[in-house]
């Protein structure tokens, strides 16, 4: 029998754990256990200081200094396993972190890469459950100066709140990740070195952010800047990933250590909304998202992991047992020889892992694993299971569809982040997906560009396209599309089994300029219904294209005519008729394919021209 103590209720209940709980936790161990045994084969025996200890990179041929937050990990499988070999490797990366070590406490995201220190705040999390978790493993010496740096990064929080809070003007400017784990981390290092004074201050921040959930559909909001007033459509800037990833786990802990039952009922309702975009494969949805940037499709590359903070409150939600069984199946396809890969076409394209994804998600599932069982069955069912037709979501102006097999978002979220072009704007198809073909479209940045350089990856080769089906028009090199249209506007109609949604919009580039010729308005019209999805478009110029980046695997065979493209899934065929306009392919490095490393797809970068007589393009996507 195993002791379940009620994160609810505070009361101790006697419990069995249920087969399909013990089912997935045993799933959770042992993609734990690959990926902790794959990252200590990387990690370095040498007698310079700035080397032992440390990780390499296979992708990024350095070492990440965010590579201390496997503290946790390592110390949860020392306990289970009693093998020496994970103290051991645990004591040496804790010297190693000592590189990126600041005299103020802070540790620094990379070495002779980036200053920035912010992170602090995660690393003190996983220190701290490594220690209130796994803290008697160590030798005193060892454990005593694990818990003094600790106060150390609780001390530089405390002393930052530019970084961290959220309860004062004019510190607005962060991304909200950072205050809604610091409430955690302050309040857990508050417990543990019996630091009132950081409780109180975790509480502060936490009042704060009570503010931050919108009025609808009650997202939390900050990833981004202007968050002190909405955009045309209403929006505030706002990351899926880095909230159910970080911020919504993170705050839930705190919650439930400060019993602060007012700020855990809006993160509960937040969760609620954000797991309707989980799709049926366990994939988070963050195709509209202000930071896309860092989207991998199974979640985020540098952020945490949801698990932890939704279980907690599985025993009320049943689904959130079955959203954590489906990412955790997802992150081991996207396992292999025992690193995660940072999409699902990395290996089958030839590009290499980053070890963030590893040892950052490696993080979570420990975290979710050192919670006491919960003894209740998955639910079997997501949100996005049903087929409901369509449900709005006003605060980020996106639909999501779904009609017999098909499930799509539809955006016209127009909430920008720092850098311009990082995600679809303009009435945009942001995702479509399939039961049996899996995803079809999934948006990337609309340019590409290394926002976050330390935290992503290169593209290496020739040619680049974003994923998002568009109308696009170049001219001297430069891409007007719909984008970056911030003057969009979406009128939507539905039918029984079936809706259309009618785009007015405009080519603009990047910066929302228009060509050197002027205003080019355009009028798109879009048809989801249970046999497929019509994309038609009228009075469209020679010079104009609709851009269709089609998902495909370079393992999956193609066959293409200049009015059908079909490819060959493993239960059926995708087909994409060109019923008005003529249908090629853009220049490709190779196999016709292009590879976008977000969110680490394979694309053929289909291009249909107008009919040269009536100026219509008018195509049809079906599964046969």
């Amino acid at each position: 029998m195993l002791f379940y103590v009620s994160l609810l209720s505070g009361q101790v209940r006697n419990m069995d754990e249920t087969p399909f709980n013990s089912s997935l936790r045993n799933e959770a161990d042992k993609l734990l256990t690959k990926w902790m045994d794959t990252f200590l084969a990387y990690q370095c025996d040498n007698p310079n200081p700035a080397l032992d200890g440390g990780v390499l990179c296979p992708a990024c041929a350095r070492m990440h200094g965010r590579i201390g937050d496997a503290v946790l990990p390592l110390m949860y499988l020392a306990e289970k396993t009693g093998n020496n070999k994970y103290l051991h490797g645990v004591k040496r990366l804790m010297a190693w972190m000592e590189n990126v070590r600041r005299p103020d406490g802070s540790w620094m995201n990379d070495v002779h890469v980036s200053d920035w220190n912010g992170t602090t705040v995660f690393a003190s999390i996983a220190l701290y459950e490594a220690l209130h978790y796994h803290g008697h493993l160590l030798d005193d010496s060892t454990r005593n100066h694990w818990k003094r740096q600790l106060l150390e990064a609780g001390e530089f929080i405390m002393n930052n709140p530019f970084i961290y809070s959220r309860k004062r003007e004019g510190m607005r400017n962060m991304n909200v990740n950072y205050s809604a784990s610091a409430t955690y981390a302050l309040y857990a290092i508050g417990e543990l070195c019996n630091r009132p004074d950081f409780k109180k201050e975790a509480g502060e921040i936490a009042a704060g952010l009570k503010s931050y959930f919108t009025k609808n559909e009650y997202f939390l909001y900050g990833e981004g800047p202007n968050i002190n007033s909405t955009t045309r459509n209403g929006c505030l800037p706002i990351d899926l990933l880095y909230n159910v990833e970080e911020s919504l786990p993170n705050m839930a802990y705190y919650a439930m250590m400060a019993n602060d039952k007012e700020l855990l009922s809006l993160v509960e309702r937040s969760m609620n909304t954000h797991l309707e975009f989980m799709l049926p494969d366990g994939a988070w949805d963050d195709s509209w998202g202000t930071r896309i940037f860092k989207w991998t499709y199974w979640g985020g590359r540098t952020s945490d992991g949801f698990m932890g903070g939704y279980y907690m409150l599985a025993a009320r939600h049943p689904e959130y047992l079955e959203a954590a069984r489906r990412n955790i199946r997802l992150l081991k396809k996207a396992t292999h020889d025992g690193l995660l890969y940072g999409g699902m076409h990395y290996l089958v394209s030839g590009i290499p892992p980053c070890i963030h994804h590893t040892f950052g998600h490696a993080k979570a599932l420990a975290s979710f694993l050192e919670l006491p069982p919960v003894k209740i069955a998955s639910s079997g069912k997501l949100p996005r299971d049903v087929t409901y037709g369509t449900k709005y979501f006003k605060d980020i102006h996106t639909w999501l569809l779904s009609y017999g097999s098909w499930r799509s978002t539809f955006t016209g979220y127009d909430a920008e982040y720092t850098v311009k072009g990082t995600h679809p704007m303009g009435g945009v198809l942001s995702l479509l997906w399939h039961t049996q073909a899996g995803p079809v479209f999934a948006a990337t940045m609309n340019q590409y560009k290394l926002i976050e350089a330390p935290n992503m990856q290169s593209n290496t080769r020739k040619y680049l396209t974003g994923g998002a089906p568009r109308i696009e028009l170049i001219q001297n090199g430069v891409a007007y599309s719909n984008l970056d249209d911030l003057n969009t506007d979406i009128a939507y109609h539905a039918e029984e089994g079936s809706c259309t949604f009618t785009v007015h919009t405009h080519l603009v580039d990047i910066n929302q300029q228009a060509p050197a010729q002027g205003d080019v308005a355009m009028t798109m019209n879009y048809t989801y219904s249970e046999q497929g999805v019509g994309i038609h478009i009228e009075y469209c110029n020679e010079p104009i294209r609709l851009m269709l980046p089609v998902i495909a695997s370079p393992e999956e065979k193609v066959e293409i005519s200049p009015h059908e493209v079909c490819i060959r899934k493993n239960k059926g065929v995708l087909c994409i008729t060109c019923e008005s306009g003529d249908m090629g392919i853009a220049p490709t490095d190779d196999d016709k394919r292009i590879f976008n490393p977000v969110p680490g797809f394979s694309f053929i970068p289909l291009q249909v021209r107008p009919n040269n007589v009536d100026k219509k393009i008018h195509i049809y996507i079906c599964f046969r």
